[in-house]
């Protein structure tokens, strides 16, 4: 069977002190082993009565006795509880915030920006206006742009964030060598810049890229693109 918990000890702790105002008395002083003999008789529950007794302690109480050891645990534990003003004095050891501190606004946009991946649309966007910009006519039809610049041709297939499984770089290649239907062609894949599609990317052969004549176009955070 489960002993007594903090609650009770808490409740204990509230009644007694109540018991010393009624008295006219100034302090209460409890001693953990007497406290926990009260308490929890049958059950070995001696940090929870300590942890009780150290949560009821406002500013100004007194720690008469400390424990053996470097736990702040243990039989020997005597507090003298001031019981004047208890409602305006502040708790001795206020509790702890879980987790980790909040972050001020400046910190949580920083952090936003950083976690930004652009969806297809936006990557497709920010692509034209890349081509654009160097001199490239344009068509789009839903991820794939297909670009023109003289006597050349180059298709892109724009892999933008999307819902589901994160699929590796060499499967979204054998997708798109699929629709390769003209050798003279320049064809590229699109990503949001990362470490995992840089890597992925240089483990493939060059002698292959060269013959597919492929290249991956890699957009970072701050808008900037490069073809790899």
């Amino acid at each position: 069977m489960k002993g007594p918990g903090i609650k009770d000890y808490l409740q204990v702790i509230e009644n007694l002190k109540r018991e010393a105002i009624e008295k006219g008395e100034a302090y209460l002083e409890i001693n953990s082993k007497e406290l926990h003999a009260h308490v929890s008789p049958n059950h070995a529950t001696m940090p929870t009565c300590c942890q009780a007794m150290y949560k009821h302690m406002l500013e100004g109480d007194e720690i008469l006795q400390k424990p053996k050891g470097n736990t702040g645990f243990g039989s020997h534990l005597t507090i003298r509880f001031y019981v004047h003003d208890i409602e305006g004095r502040k708790r001795m050891f206020p509790n702890k915030k879980r987790g980790r501190p909040a972050k001020s606004e400046e910190e949580k946009l920083a952090a936003r920006k950083a976690k930004m991946k652009r969806n297809t649309e936006d990557l497709s966007r920010l692509i034209t206006n890349w081509l654009r910009a160097h001199g490239w006519e344009y068509m789009e039809n839903k991820e794939i742009i297909e670009a023109h610049h003289e006597e050349e041709k180059w298709i892109i297939n724009v892999q933008g964030i999307k819902r589901g499984r994160k699929q590796s770089l060499p499967v979204k290649l054998s997708e798109v060598i699929k629709q390769i239907d003209d050798t003279h062609t320049h064809y590229s894949m699109a990503f949001n810049d990362s470490i995992s599609y840089r890597r992925q990317w240089n483990e493939i052969p060059k002698a292959v890229k060269s013959s597919l004549n492929m290249s991956v176009i890699l957009a970072d955070k701050k808008g900037n693109i490069v073809e790899i």
